[in-house]
Parts: structure tokens; C-alpha cells; sequence
């Protein structure tokens, strides 16, 4: 059977003036932050609503794929943006690009938590989807044993998803919406699982919907957990790599970051 790579076309006329943003966003390199603070962003997860809301963590390498992926940064336009890393918090100070808003760091480590508790208080429905075989199934009997007021299902998905083939998506999306969740946490890697999610959109019945990356791997406990004084400090990056040493490609991305910012920087000086 032929395999197709997955576009982002699909849908995305559609998304064209769908979702209703009424202030104007902060933005960093052309991608827009539209939940600025952690109240803001936890109000809006916990709106009963029509249309799925896809929330979207933003770190530096978001930021670096969207500036080569014209299709990744308009889905990141249609999306619910949040800052995740320290990184892009100190370029919006840095840059002075944040109009005066108040803007708060909000880690797909921390919604997710958040997420559990909204969850497990009112007997909601948390499905996980993806990651590497057996991890979202220990993830969520650890959710279950800390939240055990929620309901949860998992599916580990398409192995390839870049290359998913459409029977593969059809049944990934009909065990999703047979379990009716409240809540779909997609962990394929950025940037694949925000575009999967915007992707079947309109297929999906779920309220809100969010990529996770390694959270769920954190869950499972396959990962060491980045001390929070560490992360605090903004050097969780150099954690992950000592543990993950794989990881250090994606370290050149951060480090990229940085010196377009600093670059930015100083050309908008001399500007002046």
C-alpha cells in the first residue's frame, strides 16, 4: 500500500479564521504566544466549548522549526500557543517584544499536571497516544495511581507517523473517539504531533488536545527527572542531554536560537 507523508494542507483553509483571538498576540521570530499567563492559559483549558482546543508548548526548537517550515508556522498560528522553555522567555525580555503583556513560562510538564487534576476532580477521560511501545500504557497506570478520579486509555499510534498510512490514522482516530476523551495527549515528536492533531482536527472528538513529547516518558518513570532547581535555572536542556546523550543534535537548535537572538539584539542597537 502507498505510504504519503503528512501535510498540514488538509484543513487548514478551514482553520483560516476559526479560532477567535481577539487580543493581539507576542510575538517571537513570526510565531505568535497567545496564552501569556499560566491563569489565562488554565481558564482556557477549563472552557466547556464546541471546537477542539489544540494547545501548543512553545520552546526555542519550535520557534527554529517554524522559521524553515512555512506550514509548521501557520499551524502554529491556528493553534493555542504557550511559552514552555526559559529559552524563549529571556528572548521576549531580551527583545522586549512582550507590548507590556505580562508573559509567564507554563511547561508541558506543568499543563499536563494541571490537566490531571482538572481531570481526576471531576471524573474526566485522559487519552494517551504515542511514544515508544509500552510507555504510554506505564504512564498511564502512574496517572491512574496519583489521579485516580480520571479514566484514561492509551494507543501507541502509527510507528512512522511522518509516513502514516490512511488506515493506520482511520483506526488510531476511531479507538480516540470510542473512548470520547476529554483530553487527547499526543506524544510523536515535534513537530509531528502538533501536526497530526491539526491534521484530523476535524475527525477528532475530543475538547482539548496537546502534543507532550517526553513528558509521557517522564510519567513512566524511563527518564531521569530534571531537578526543578535546574530547570528553574533554565539549563534542563543540559540534563536531558547528560541522560539522553542523543539529544545533543537538538541541542545545536537551542544554541542556534540564542544567536539569532543575540544577533537580533544587537542589529535592532545599531539601528537605533
Amino acid at each position: 500500500m502507498q505510504k504519503t507523508k503528512i501535510s498540514s494542507n488538509r484543513g487548514l483553509n478551514r482553520l483560516q479564521g476559526s479560532s477567535k483571538k481577539v487580543d493581539k498576540p507576542v510575538e517571537i521570530f513570526g510565531v505568535p504566544i497567545f496564552g501569556t499567563r499560566k491563569v489565562e492559559v488554565l481558564n482556557k483549558i477549563g472552557l466547556q466549548r464546541k471546537e477542539m482546543l489544540h494547545l501548543t508548548t512553545v520552546n526555542s526548537e519550535y520557534v527554529m522549526e517554524a522559521r524553515r517550515n512555512n506550514k509548521f508556522k501557520e499551524i502554529l498560528a491556528h493553534t493555542w500557543t504557550v511559552v514552555d522553555s526559559w529559552g524563549v522567555m529571556w528572548a521576549l525580555r531580551l527583545l522586549a517584544v512582550a507590548q507590556g503583556k505580562q508573559v509567564e513560562r507554563v511547561s508541558g510538564v506543568e499543563l499536563v499536571e494541571e490537566i490531571l487534576k482538572r481531570a481526576s476532580g471531576k471524573g474526566e477521560k485522559v487519552f494517551l497516544l504515542g511514544a515508544q511501545p509500552g510507555i504510554a500504557e506505564k504512564a498511564a497506570t502512574e496517572m491512574a495511581r496519583r489521579y485516580p478520579g480520571a479514566r484514561y486509555a492509551w494507543f501507541e499510534g502509527a510507528r512512522t507517523v511522518a509516513v502514516e498510512e490512511s488506515e493506520e490514522a482511520s483506526m488510531t482516530i476511531a479507538k480516540i473517539n470510542g473512548f470520547e476523551p476529554d483530553y487527547l495527549l499526543v506524544a510523536y515528536g515535534s513537530p509531528w504531533q502538533d501536526i497530526w492533531i491539526e491534521e484530523n482536527r476535524p475527525y477528532l472528538r475530543t475538547r482539548v488536545a496537546m502534543g507532550v513529547g517526553g513528558v509521557l516518558d517522564e510519567w513512566a518513570g524511563v527518564v531521569s527527572i530534571c531537578p526543578k532547581w535546574l530547570d528553574q535555572l533554565g539549563l534542563k536542556w543540559g540534563w536531558r542531554v547528560i541522560h539522553e546523550p542523543w539529544r545533543w543534535k537538538r541541542v545545536l537548535k537551542v544554541l542556534h536560537f540564542g544567536a539569532l537572538v543575540i544577533w537580533k539584539k544587537v542589529s535592532s542597537s545599531f539601528a537605533l
